[in-house]
């Protein structure tokens, strides 16, 4: 018996430490780069609401609206973190999108965003909640310095990571202070690392030593 528990306590040990395929993205439109068709307008922006016409791909809003905004028409909100998009989680009032995935049990997801304000004027502190996976993070921008000026948005990275329960979740941005105007997000991710196909076979293999190891063990258990 401790021979088939030493093969599979190496097998496992062989998994936690082989390496992992590039990481998994669970999300659709994180950049908010996809905008469904909408033509921005002359000051470089267009709105979501709850019960628009027009989605904002990938998201569901839950209630208020939210902005994107789009620097190359109308500059004053850029540059994006990634891309040519950011997303103002205060449209013409506070706002919520969320995201629904799939997730398998027990294993980890990193969830990770760049923030900003609204340099037009947000509320001091802007204020949102990032939510996923029964793990809720507070966000702050203040009116300072740190998050640039006007044509000259500077970012912030943060995240958090949570374990998967097999069950759908959902990431939900939340604006939690009202007003025309608050906090910026843009490279939103939800990431899963997934094991390199080598990894699988290791495992796989020591499963079968395992196997082999507790039937030899039997058969010799019978003949004595």
């Amino acid at each position: 018996m401790r021979l088939a528990q030493s093969v599979l306590c190496a097998a496992v040990l062989a998994i936690a430490a082989a390496p992992t395929a590039q990481a998994a993205q669970m999300l659709v439109n994180g950049s908010f780069e996809d905008t469904g068709g909408y033509a921005p307008q002359g000051w470089g922006g267009f709105t979501y609401g709850a019960g628009y016409s027009l989605p904002l791909p990938g998201w569901t809003v839950g209630f208020g609206s939210v902005d994107i905004t789009t620097p190359a028409h109308g500059g004053f909100w850029g540059p994006a973190a990634d891309g040519a998009n950011a997303l103002d989680i205060n449209g013409w009032d506070a706002g919520q999108i969320s995201q629904s995935f799939n997730t398998v049990l027990g294993r980890l997801y990193t969830v990770s965003f760049d923030y900003s304000r609204n340099v037009a004027g947000a509320p001091d502190p802007a204020t949102a909640l990032v939510s996923a996976g029964g793990v809720s993070l507070g966000v702050t921008a203040a009116n300072d310095a740190s998050f640039g000026s006007g044509y000259n948005m500077k970012w912030k990275a943060d995240g958090f990571t949570f374990v998967g329960d097999g069950s759908p979740t959902t990431l939900s941005l939340t604006a939690t202070v009202p007003g025309n105007g608050g906090v910026f997000f843009d490279k939103v991710s939800v990431t899963t690392g997934v094991p390199e196909p080598a990894a699988w076979t290791l495992m796989i293999a020591g499963f079968g030593l395992a196997g082999a190891a507790l039937r030899r063990r039997r058969a010799v258990a019978s003949a004595a």
